[in-house]
């Protein structure tokens, strides 16, 4: 049986919860595509070189749904984060396929994919070099880079100035997020996944605005969404100078003798436990991004928002009217999926005409 809200979706009547809510929906980018989540499916939609558009939908029921324990607040934060790496990573990978693929009556089922082993080893992979490049690298750098302007006998050390301490590599961690994402926005596709970045934030919006999923009706709005993982990101390195700073601080309480203890086990303890810290951070985080994004006009809100929009400058760009096509066909494939994965092959001379007629 196949869950058709598309009709719904092209008339401007966005399908809705039990409350009366629009159903709500999230997204990524990808090389030279989209993939979009609804409630009960994700879709990856991908041009390919010849013009055509290549879908993948698949049925899609988050753990939060299956375990109840598991959508508790700040639980369901590090569970939907994990969740959303398997899934984005599996996406990347088959938009990477699908871009690279010159004749759409290639054989869409027959490309290779990587295996589980592989696909837990690759994520296993990115999280390590996360954790060492915006938890590992920061803290240290901190500590060194005090050390020239200490006095005789006196040292920036976290446990006894926590605070001071983690401002300092909380603006670290920033200026690497910052200058990571600026350089690699120099490379062409970088660039070009930048703007299937916008065009998904653009089509959402003209989604939640309850407008005709078209090219002319999502064109209009900005390339910057409150529910954003950017956003998420920029509320993670701001939340975490916080959690950072009480941690060691109430390490210090209820182990004083820490203190006594070598320097080189002193920062190995204080770094694991930021390390174990970081899912209830993400947890945390995820409970103000979706209050955000449910109240973006509220100040209390707007006060973790700005930061996200501050970056998304770097991470959205504007995107032109085929990108807006490919991410409009992913969110209405999101909602209607069958009980079956499906992929499906659209016609480059059938989608000109098609958008021809959404932009007019």
């Amino acid at each position: 049986m196949i869950i058709r809200n598309t009709t719904q979706l092209l008339m401007g009547v966005p399908p809705c919860d039990e409350n009366g809510r629009p159903l709500m929906v999230g997204g990524q980018a990808l090389i030279e595509g989209v993939m979009m989540r609804a409630p009960q499916g994700v879709a990856m939609a991908v041009r390919r070189p010849d013009g055509s558009i290549v879908v993948r939908a698949e049925p899609y029921k988050p753990l939060t749904k299956r375990h109840k324990w598991l959508g508790l607040p700040i639980i369901r934060g590090a569970v939907s984060l994990f969740e959303m790496l398997l899934i984005g990573y599996r996406a990347l990978e088959f938009s990477a396929l699908e871009a690279s693929r010159e004749n759409s009556e290639d054989a869409v089922d027959k490309s290779s994919s990587s295996s589980k082993r592989e696909l837990v080893f690759s994520i296993f992979i990115g999280v390590a070099l996360a954790i060492g490049l915006f938890v590992v690298l920061p803290n240290l750098a901190t500590h060194f880079s005090a050390l020239p302007f200490a006095g005789r006998g006196q040292r920036l050390l976290e446990e006894h100035s926590p605070v001071l301490y983690n401002l300092i590599s909380g603006a670290i961690r920033i200026a690497i997020f910052v200058a990571y994402v600026w350089l690699i926005s120099r490379m062409p596709e970088v660039r070009r996944m930048f703007q299937y970045h916008g065009a998904e934030h653009k089509t959402v919006s003209a989604y939640e605005a309850g407008l005709p999923l078209t090219v002319e009706h999502a064109r209009r709005f900005s390339t910057f969404h409150p529910r954003c993982g950017t956003t998420f990101v920029a509320i993670v390195l701001l939340v975490a100078v916080f959690v950072f700073a009480v941690f060691a601080r109430v390490l210090l309480a209820v182990w004083p003798s820490f203190a006594d203890l070598p320097f080189a086990a002193r920062k190995v303890l204080l770094i694991a436990g930021h390390i174990v810290l970081m899912p209830i951070v993400a947890g945390v985080c995820f409970e103000l991004l979706r209050l955000g994004g449910r109240y973006p006009n509220n100040p209390l809100a707007k006060v973790f928002l700005v930061p996200g929009y501050w970056f998304q400058r770097l991470t959205t760009k504007e995107p032109d009217d085929s990108m807006l096509a490919v991410a409009i066909v992913a969110l209405e494939h999101a909602f209607a999926v069958a009980e079956e994965p499906l992929t499906v092959v659209l016609d480059s001379k059938a989608l000109t005409e098609a958008e021809a007629l959404a932009v007019s």
